[in-house]
Parts: C-alpha cells; sequence; structure tokens
C-alpha cells in the first residue's frame, strides 16, 4: 500500500510540474507576441510620421523652376536706352498773333542775342536761348505740314535735325519751316543737315 501511494506522489508531483511549465510557456509567447505587435506598430507609425516629409520634397521638386523654361524667355526686343547726351533739347515755337513770312529761299538760320533780326528783339529771351530755324526747298513737300522729332548731335560738330512731314489737305503751297527756341549755346559753331524720320535726306540749298 505504501508503495501504491508513493507511486501517485511522484505521478502528481510530475503532473504539476508540467502544468507549471505550459503555463509558463504560454506566457513568454503571449508577451513575445505583443512585443512583436508592438515593434511593427512603432515601425508603422515611424512610417507614417516621415512621409508628409517625403510629400513635402515631392511638392517642392514640382514648384521649382525648371532652367529651360527660364532659358526659353524672347529678350530679342531689348534695346538700349538712348543717352540724352546724344540729343539737343529744344521747343518749337507756336507763334500767337502773326506768323512771319517764309524766307525766299530754303536753308538754315541760327539767331543770337547778338545776331537776330530786330523784329525779334522782344520776341524771344535772348539772354537764355537762341533760336534756330530751318526752310526745306523739296518741291514735293511744299503744302505739308512739319513737326521736329529731335536734334541728334554728330561727329566733327554736325546737327541733323530729325522731322516728320505730314501732307495737309489745303492748297497750301508753301515751304515747310520750323522755328526752335534752344538752350543758349549749345548749337553754336554747329553744322546741320536735316532728314525726315525715315532716313530721306531733304535739301536745304
Amino acid at each position: 500500500m505504501k508503495g501504491k501511494h508513493f507511486f501517485k506522489l511522484i505521478l502528481a508531483s510530475l503532473f504539476a510540474l508540467l502544468l507549471l511549465t505550459a503555463c509558463g510557456g504560454n506566457d513568454e509567447a503571449d508577451g513575445s507576441a505583443d512585443d512583436s505587435a508592438a515593434s511593427e506598430d512603432s515601425e508603422a507609425g515611424g512610417n507614417e510620421e516621415a512621409s508628409p516629409a517625403d510629400d513635402q520634397e515631392d511638392g517642392s521638386e514640382e514648384d521649382e523652376p525648371s532652367e529651360s523654361d527660364s532659358s526659353e524667355e524672347d529678350t530679342s526686343g531689348a534695346v538700349d536706352p538712348q543717352s540724352a547726351s546724344e540729343v539737343v533739347s529744344f521747343d518749337q515755337v507756336n507763334w500767337i498773333g502773326g506768323v512771319p513770312d517764309r524766307q525766299p529761299e530754303p536753308g538754315i538760320w541760327f539767331y543770337t542775342q547778338d545776331d537776330h533780326p530786330e523784329k525779334y528783339a522782344d520776341t524771344f529771351n535772348w539772354d537764355e536761348e537762341d533760336v534756330l530755324l530751318w526752310q526745306i526747298g523739296d518741291e514735293k513737300y511744299k503744302g505739308y505740314d512739319a513737326d521736329t522729332g529731335k536734334l541728334k548731335i554728330m561727329e566733327d560738330d554736325v546737327i541733323k535735325i530729325v522731322v516728320e512731314l505730314e501732307e495737309d489737305e489745303t492748297d497750301d503751297e508753301r515751304a515747310p519751316r520750323n522755328y526752335l527756341k534752344v538752350p543758349k549755346g549749345e548749337l553754336e559753331g554747329k553744322s546741320f543737315i536735316i532728314e525726315t524720320v525715315d532716313g530721306e535726306q531733304l535739301s536745304v540749298k
């Protein structure tokens, strides 16, 4: 009887030991599974946090203009500005109370304080300005209205008078001309040629 009882105790002890071993293994397995799941969640979260940065980089690349786009801008129409030193300023005279008679011949006249017709003694401010008169002799332009565009400084003390001629609908056959007020001394000692805005040289002889 004692032998059987002792044998049962041994079996019960072995059975209890097996149960304890099995429970411990399950707990470790559950812990490993939890740790694995937590690790996967952490990695997934890291990937999700990185994705906005990736999107931002992609967006910045799309917004940046390419070098090819900027190089395609057309600059062929660019021109250098005309220097103020290349022209002489002037005011075209608008006569009030009567227009002077035209000269009998075409030509260019330069009036100063010391050399001007007596009839113009009180017409201009000779202390500050000189007067340039041009009158062309081209037959085909008789009766045309004339406007001076600019007085361009050329080489060898030459001034080019650039004029615009517009056909008048009246029957006036008078020669085109202009009186110009210029700063005192600016044109002294100069020679002159007259051209249209299209480059046609006009006769002053």
